[in-house]
């Protein structure tokens, strides 16, 4: 049986991987409880931080959050009932499989080793952060959203729902214990990767400045000589001259995230940013960013299958022209959210020629997607970009 550093480096089966991440996303997998308790101790389990995609499941149950597939490809594990992917396990091989098929093995990944140490104040660090993929250190500087606070959240968002009185989670994190945990992560895990987000203040001045003074205290203590590797998510400030500060501290690609296209889809799916941000003041606040990063630096994403094909591909090309590279997760019904029982699968052929359409402008414009295949777990922009499917 292979270990996990041989699982990762078996690159001959990962159009095999590719295609069964398209899969996993699409459909998501049946609850497996019997195997998630055999293997509690192996896995990197969900902790409900933000969103919730796993369907009838008590959140005290421990399940794991990602699987590993061959070739060191990474996705998002959703549990639904209706799901055709069963995960079983036969003489020791754990195997995705279809009504029968078996379609990959997969591993799971396990818990990251910082979350196994105690902070000064004896609080446990996975109350503050979580790690992607297989190495990419990740925190909200706020689980909230005030936009849901004041019944104008985004309709795809489960955050209120999510994180809860009963959930584990430090809801507003400070920039000292922050950068406790990035020494930590430093010291225990290897990173490749960091993302930082803010949640949802109705204030984005406020929020700037919170991004702004967390990334003062935590560069130092992560392992890019000051640098922050990685994606820095907000809304952004009022003022735009201020976004080069982002620049001047060493942010590689910082993000607006515009969810939907066009201004007509923005203010239904999101009225929150809408109404207290604004579609125009993302837009402008994306394209002054390159002013000071040029192209192919700052990202913007949105969350495919919730507006029409020729809609998504607009947006797409519009960021891609102005310099910003776009990228997608796919949508996934959330518990709880607005829309979360109405929006069923997505269309296969959608998410195929939404992406294919994304590595032609990558191509085109000498872009690369976000991240890598390892880390970049709800999205198939790397595995279309590199030709895998």
């Amino acid at each position: 049986m292979k270990n996990l550093e041989e699982f990762i480096n078996d690159k001959g089966n990962r159009k095999n991987s590719a295609k069964t991440k398209f899969d996993l996303l699409i459909y998501g997998v049946k609850d497996a409880p019997e195997l998630f308790a055999k293997y509690t101790q192996e896995f990197k389990e969900e902790h409900y931080a933000f969103d919730n995609g796993n369907w009838g499941i008590d959140k005290n149950r421990l399940t794991p959050t990602e699987l590993l597939l061959p070739g060191g490809i990474v996705s998002k594990l959703h549990i639904r009932p209706d799901s055709p992917l069963r995960l079983v396990e036969s003489e020791g091989t754990l195997l995705i499989c279809n009504n029968g098929r078996i379609l990959s093995e997969f591993k799971f990944l396990p818990r990251p080793n910082f979350w196994k140490k105690t902070m000064k104040n004896g609080e446990n660090p996975k109350r503050y952060a979580q790690m992607y993929g297989l190495n990419c250190l990740n925190f909200s500087l706020y689980s909230g959203c005030e936009f849901q606070d004041s019944g104008n959240g985004c309709k795809f968002c489960s955050v209120k729902a999510t994180v809860d009185k009963g959930n584990p989670i430090q809801v507003k994190k400070s920039p000292d214990k922050l950068a406790e945990i990035c020494q930590m992560a430093m010291d225990n895990d290897f990173l490749n990767y960091i993302i930082v987000t803010g949640g949802s203040y109705i204030d984005s001045d406020h929020e700037f400045d919170m991004h702004i003074e967390t990334i003062k205290a935590i560069k130092d203590h992560l392992p890019w000589n000051g640098r922050i590797k990685g994606n820095i998510s907000m809304m952004p400030p009022k003022n735009t001259e201020r976004l080069k500060e982002l620049y001047d501290n060493g942010v590689d690609n910082p993000s607006f995230n515009m969810e939907v296209w066009p201004h007509s889809a923005f203010k239904h799916f999101c009225p929150g940013k809408e109404k207290y941000v604004g579609f125009d003041h993302v837009v402008d606040s994306l394209k002054k960013l390159t002013e000071y990063y040029g192209p192919g630096k700052v990202w913007s994403n949105f969350v495919a299958g919730l507006v029409p094909l020729e809609d998504m591909m607009d947006g797409f090309r519009f960021m891609a022209e102005n310099g910003i590279i776009p990228g997608a997760n796919i949508y996934h019904a959330e518990v709880k959210s607005i829309i979360g029982n109405s929006t069923g699968v997505i269309d296969k052929n959608y998410i195929s020629r939404l992406y294919s359409y994304a590595a032609e402008l990558y191509s085109k414009y000498n872009y690369k997607p976000f991240f890598d295949a390892s880390v970049l777990r709800n999205s198939l922009a790397n595995e279309f970009y590199e030709g895998l499917l």
